[in-house]
């Protein structure tokens, strides 16, 4: 089956609530990346959400990339 619409594929095909459970927005310089935590300090890239066409080319933060969490001293 093909469907010719310009609707994203999660409206058509929603996925369980509990996919999304484990993800997290984390702000950066170039935007907001969603991100999936693997262990305790690391991450995996799921999305990136920005308003430059330019950071959607850079291979640190296309999705599958696995970053390092930073260590937050107060």
């Amino acid at each position: 089956m093909i469907l010719y619409t310009m609707m994203p594929r999660e409206q058509i095909f929603p996925e369980e609530e509990h996919s999304y459970a484990t993800q997290q927005v984390v702000n950066c310089a170039e935007g907001q990346l969603i991100v999936e935590q693997i262990n305790a300090s690391q991450y995996k890239v799921v999305r990136l959400i920005s308003g430059n066409a330019m950071n959607y080319l850079n291979p640190n933060l296309s999705p599958g990339t696995i970053i390092q969490a930073k260590p937050q001293f107060y």
